[in-house]
């Protein structure tokens, strides 16, 4: 008999009893000949050198081999211009330069600017439209291996492709013990600017990624939380029309239906008071031009006066061209495999702890749902969501309250997690799995359900109850 030992850092050991029979061993040695010849048979082979380099359409980069995976791994690819100068807050541009020689992909590039918790141990910078890239170890061009695009949460103002918790190694390596390699691309962005980086950032995955061995057919794109509703705004984005991007989409804890989505006609009521309070913060709330302005002020100053503000896509005409719901109303929604699903206990992370005591607390808290909601609805969704802990969330804990959280914490926490996880899931699946069996593509739904082995969710839920909260399965 043969047994796995526990992992020892990062590399599997396999151990072989003394007394093992020897026709047992020889079938496993021959498995494992097998499983090698298979991949080597997928374009994966031994690495040709420890400096692994890959031909671009803008030059030569040269990235890092990770023994402990046999991966090839390439860092702070650019995809764009920097969004410095006249290009900061515009749409992205293309990254036009070509350089000479080979360029460094060993280290990644700057995050985003981003804010709150999640920025712990990062470097924050402008120049930060750039891809990391994950491989296994010698991978061939054109070998025609599926391309994974992670697009990262963050509530849309935090966030990055350089948190450890997105490390694409593990999922790469994972796809190649099963015998499924793929490759991984990491990717970021915030508001429309941000789905215009994320939809430029694919346009150059499918002109470069079979360089690095990928098949620019098979672009899967996936996220969670604010990369999940990201992933499901590409798919309504453009009348549903992307161009051949990606082929199929993966929604964690994210949909289409997500944080509201205002209108035009909407923002001087919404996000226009946010802006007119960062002009004025920076000094140009008197400018001809104040977006022009605000391209001139000091990258730190105009850092420290958007950190109080969160700001969600809009329908702005072009990307969005109406709202989601109505997008899938109309059926213009992009025709692809979607896997959709959400947490069992999503929103123990977002309710109010000690404010939800009574019914009155539960119809202030209702009735500020997305800037406001009309009497009638609330008092229809106080109806829908009774004060009835055995309902609550976290799920299948009975009648226990929680009561030092708020005697009705788990009454906000079940509605809240309907209004912003669930029944955009749901719907979701429900579109796409009703439509004509000759129009439509594979469907999968999941629930995931497993508590943190701690019983804590760092940064997202600390303090009982947390269960399986919003993040566990990342």
């Amino acid at each position: 008999m043969f047994t796995v030992a526990p992992r020892a850092g990062v590399q599997q050991k396999i151990v072989l009893d003394a007394s093992a029979e020897d026709e047992k061993v020889k079938r496993f040695i021959r498995a494992l000949e097998l499983l090698c010849l298979t991949v080597a048979n997928a374009g994966i082979g031994p690495s040709p050198s420890k400096t692994p380099r890959v031909d671009t359409k803008n030059g030569t980069l040269e990235g890092i081999y990770l023994p402990e995976f046999s991966e090839d791994v390439f860092l702070g690819v650019p995809f764009a211009s920097p969004p410095i100068g006249d290009l900061r807050l515009r749409r992205p541009v293309s990254y036009q330069n070509s350089w000479n020689g080979i360029r460094d992909a060993t280290r990644r590039g700057a995050s985003c600017p981003g804010y709150g918790p999640l920025d712990a141990g990062l470097t924050f910078g402008e120049d930060c439209l750039t891809l990391d890239i994950v491989r296994p170890a010698g991978v061939r061009e054109n070998a025609g291996l599926p391309v994974f695009v992670w697009i990262y949460g963050g509530n849309f103002v935090a966030g990055s492709s350089a948190d450890p918790r997105y490390n694409t190694s593990y999922i790469v390596n994972a796809s190649v013990i099963i015998d499924k390699p793929i490759i991984a691309v990491v990717n970021a962005g915030e508001s429309n600017i941000g789905r215009f980086d994320q939809r430029l950032a694919l346009e150059w995955i499918q002109e470069n990624i079979r360089h690095f061995g990928g098949d620019p057919s098979k672009v899967t794109i996936a996220g969670e939380s604010a990369g999940g509703f990201s992933v499901g705004y590409h798919l309504t984005g453009f009348d549903g029309n992307n161009n051949g991007l990606f082929r199929a989409a993966i929604m964690e804890s994210g949909n289409s239906m997500g944080p509201a989505v205002y209108s035009l006609s909407q923002l001087n009521t919404t996000y226009q008071p946010m802006y007119d309070n960062v002009t004025e913060t920076v000094g140009c709330s008197k400018a001809t031009d104040s977006l022009d302005c605000l391209r001139r002020v000091p990258y730190e100053t105009l850092y420290n006066a958007l950190s109080p503000f969160a700001i969600y896509p809009i329908v702005d005409g072009s990307f969005l061209t109406r709202l989601p719901s109505e997008s899938f109303e109309k059926g213009f929604i992009a025709d692809f495999a979607i896997l959709a699903g959400t947490n069992t206990d999503e929103c123990t992370a977002f309710a109010p702890r000690g404010t939800l005591n009574t019914d009155s607390d539960i119809h202030a808290y209702i009735s500020e749902i997305n800037y406001g909601l009309q009497n009638a609805t609330v008092a229809k969704v106080m109806d829908l969501y009774p004060d009835d802990p055995i309902q609550g969330c976290p799920f299948g804990t009975g009648g226990k309250r929680f009561a030092s959280q708020g005697y009705q914490f788990k009454r906000g926490a079940a509605l809240v997690a309907d209004e912003i996880f669930q029944a955009g899931r749901r719907f979701t699946a429900k579109t796409y799995a009703s439509r004509p069996q000759s129009e439509r593509k594979p469907v999968y739904s999941f629930r995931f359900d497993q508590a943190p082995w701690n019983g804590i969710e760092l940064i997202m839920a600390t303090v009982a109850p947390v269960f399986v909260t919003h993040f566990s399965e990342v």
